[in-house]
């Protein structure tokens, strides 16, 4: 018997899971009502930060 490991939806639709978690933020912003939209407008932006190591 065949027994296939079980593979999350995203990946299944061949998504990595931050593209996904993007979709679904962007789904949720567009989905509030104007009075919370600018807030979170606000909040949608990149929060990465690079950092350049020194070699010792």
């Amino acid at each position: 018997m065949l027994q296939t490991k079980p593979v999350a939806y995203w990946r299944q639709a061949g998504l990595s899971y931050i593209r996904c978690s993007q979709i679904c933020a962007k789904a949720m912003r567009d989905a509030l009502k104007a009075e919370f939209k600018a807030n979170a407008e606000k909040t949608s932006g990149s929060t990465a930060n690079i950092v350049k190591l020194k070699k010792d």
